[in-house]
C-alpha cells in the first residue's frame, strides 16, 4: 500500500486538487489491476476496493434501506469508506450538472454549525451522519 501527503499553498488550492484526484484515482487503480486473488479464493474483480469498502461498512438494515426508518435518521447510500459524492471547488471549470448526486447529511447538525460560525465544505457535512467509531461484531 503506498500512501502519500500533498501540501498546499491554501485551501482553494486543496479543493481544486481535491477534485482532480477524484477523476484520476479510479484510474490509477484500474491500472494497478493486481488482486485477481484474495483469501485464497479467485476474485471476480480486478482490485479489492469493494472488499475494504465493505469491511468497514457498519450500517444498519435501516441505513441501507431494506428496512423502514425507526431506529436510524438517514438511508445512507453507501460505506463511509467509499468514493466521493462531490467535487467541492468552485473554480471557473466546475459545472453544477457535476454535482447531481443528492448529499445525505443532518441539517440540525449543519444548521448548528453555521449558527456558530462554521462553515464546512459539503463532501465534510457527510461525516456527521456516522457513527464516530465503526464497530464490528464478527472477527474475520
Amino acid at each position: 500500500c503506498l500512501q502519500t501527503t500533498f501540501q498546499c499553498c491554501n485551501i482553494e488550492e486543496a479543493k481544486h486538487f481535491y477534485d482532480q484526484l477524484h477523476v484520476i484515482c479510479p484510474i490509477m487503480l484500474a491500472l494497478t489491476a493486481a488482486t485477481p486473488i484474495f483469501r485464497g479464493y479467485l476474485s471476480d474483480v480486478d482490485v479489492r476496493w469493494d472488499v475494504i469498502s465493505a469491511s468497514v461498512d457498519d450500517r444498519t438494515d435501516e441505513e441501507l434501506g431494506l428496512k423502514p426508518l425507526k431506529n436510524d435518521k438517514f438511508v445512507i447510500n453507501k460505506s463511509r469508506y467509499s468514493s466521493i459524492d462531490c467535487y467541492i471547488s468552485r473554480g471557473s471549470k466546475f459545472k453544477k450538472e457535476y454535482n447531481d448526486i443528492d448529499l445525505v447529511y443532518d441539517k440540525d447538525i449543519c444548521n448548528t454549525l453555521e449558527v456558530a460560525g462554521i462553515l464546512i465544505i459539503n463532501n465534510l457535512y457527510m461525516l456527521f451522519i456516522w457513527d464516530l467509531f465503526s464497530k464490528k461484531e464478527k472477527k474475520f
